[in-house]
Parts: structure tokens; sequence; C-alpha cells
């Protein structure tokens, strides 16, 4: 038997075999192109969300990322990122918690030094009218004392105003001019504005107590006047203290606030402590600034944050 059969029509089918294939073939490749691109997608924009938080956490604190959908090895990883974001920031939470402990304590270790001697002076003071035989006096030093210490520590808070500290100013300069008779001035120039900026407890008065020991009570007539005055200079506010005593020498003036600048009276520990705890609660930028001349007087400038 022997069977005709056309070649065009072989050929033509062949060629349509062909191109099936290769269109079959071609739309098989696209589309696992396409499958393969979105789950590599998948996985490189959750791997580079990863690595960029990692690597923004150089820089600040770690930042968790949004809990995944798809539970499997990318989802592990992040979960475990979050878990280590958490734990980084919670220790770092507890370190700056501490770290304010451990500066409010410093502070009030400070304040612990100036507080007794303060004390031991003012009781120096009422031991002397005493032993005049000054009966109304010592009651009253009493009183101002009693009045002194109940504002100081009527609050466990390091921090007060300035208002509270010039009335333990005026307290102690009541108690001051009853020893020595009525000798020291005291005139204020604060505006109101001012009155609630934030000082730690005791600020002022070690350096008025500097300012009657070593400047008015050095002169020849033991008499003067303290003059504290304030303004604000940007954000900050800006309290001097000055007073018209003897002044401090170059060397003196040098080293008062290191607190190695020692006299017959003994140091200046108090002053140095009242720089060192404004620096401590402010920052390096803030404290005492000393200026003095021989013969005309000191002043001290106290630079505090305006809040």
């Amino acid at each position: 038997m022997v069977s005709v059969i056309p070649s065009d029509i072989v050929l033509e089918r062949g060629r349509n075999l062909i191109i099936n294939f290769a269109l079959i073939y071609l739309v098989t490749l696209i589309i696992a192109f396409l499958i393969s691109w979105f789950l590599a997608r998948s996985i490189t924009v959750r791997l580079s969300a990863i690595n960029d938080e990692m690597r923004a956490a150089r820089s600040h604190p770690p930042v968790r990322i949004p809990a995944p959908e798809i539970r499997d090895e990318i989802g592990e990883l992040t979960d475990s990122y979050n878990y280590m974001a958490d734990q980084q920031n919670l220790l770092a939470k507890k370190q700056q918690e501490t770290a304010e402990d451990l500066r409010i304590s410093e502070i009030r270790a400070l304040q612990a030094q100036i507080n007794p001697h303060f004390l031991y002076n003012t009781m120096d003071m009422i031991n002397w009218l005493s032993q005049s035989g000054e009966r109304e006096e010592v009651t009253r030093a009493v009183q101002a004392l009693s009045n002194f210490y109940k504002l100081t520590l009527s609050r466990k808070d390091p921090v007060t105003d300035l208002r509270s500290e010039l009335e333990h100013i005026e307290l102690y300069i009541e108690l001051q001019n009853m020893r020595f008779e009525e000798k020291i001035g005291l005139a204020v120039d604060i505006p109101d504005e001012l009155m609630s900026v934030k000082l730690p407890k005791l600020t002022l008065q070690p350096i008025v107590e500097n300012s009657i020991l070593h400047g008015i009570l050095e002169k020849e007539s033991r008499e003067g006047t303290i003059v504290i005055a304030g303004w604000t200079d940007g954000n900050d506010a800006v309290i001097l203290v000055s007073d018209d005593g003897v002044g401090m020498d170059e060397e003196a003036l040098a080293s008062v606030l290191s607190g190695e600048n020692k006299k017959a009276t003994g140091t200046n520990i108090a002053v140095s402590n009242t720089h060192r705890r404004l620096q401590i609660l402010f920052g390096d930028d803030y404290g005492l600034t000393y200026r003095s001349t021989p013969g005309e007087g000191t002043e001290v400038e106290i630079r505090v944050p305006y809040q």
C-alpha cells in the first residue's frame, strides 16, 4: 500500500507544533520568572528592612519592625530582632534611670556637705549670743534657724525655685546681722518672671556666706551690702550676686571654684560644691563665674536654664 501525503501540510503542522511548544515554554518561563521575582522580593524587602534598622541602631536606639505576617525564617528573624530591640531599649531605660538616680544622689551628697557647714556656723553664732546673755536674740536666732531648715527640708526634691532661695537668704542675712550688729545690707532686684527659675537647694547661701566672711567682714569697717540681681540671656537665666568687700586677687580667684582656696576661716568647699551641683544638674555650660577686683568687691554670676 502506498500513501501519498502532501509535504506542505506535514511541514506546516510541524512548524505549528514547534511554535506551540516555544510559546508554552516562553509562557512557562515568564511565569516562573515572575514567581521567582515575587518570592525573592518578598525575602529581600524584609531582609532589607531588618538590615536598615540594624544599621540605624548604630546611631540611635533600635526601633521595632512590624510583626511579620508570614511565619517563615525571615519572620523568625524579625521576631528575634524585635525581642533584641525591646531588651536593648529596656536596658537603656534602666541605665538612664540609674544615671539619673546617681546624679540626684551626688547632688544630695554635695548638698549634705553644705548643710552641716551652715548649721555649724549658725550654732556657733547662737552660742556666742548665749554667752553674751542675749536671751531675746537667742530666741530670735533659733526661730530664724528653724524657719530656714523648715523651708530647706520641706520637700525631698533637691531642686527648688529662686523665690524660696531668696527667702533663705533673707533668713540667713537676719541671722548674720544678729551677730554682726546689723552691718550687712541686702538689696534684691529680681523680676517676677525669674522667681520660678529652678535651682539646687542652698545655691545662694554659700555664695552670700563667702561674700560676708571673705569680703565684707575683712574690710576695716566690717560692713557692706550684698546685691542680688537677675535677668534673662537667651534661653538662660543669669543671677548676679555682688558685694562691696575686699575682693580677691588673681590667685584666689583662679582657685575659688576648685575648693583649694584656703583662708583663715576655712576653705571654699561650699562654693565649689555649689558650682559642681549646678553642672551636674544642668550641664557644663552652666554654673558659677567669679569676677573680682581687689579693694572694690566681687561678682558671682550664676547661669542656669530659663524654664
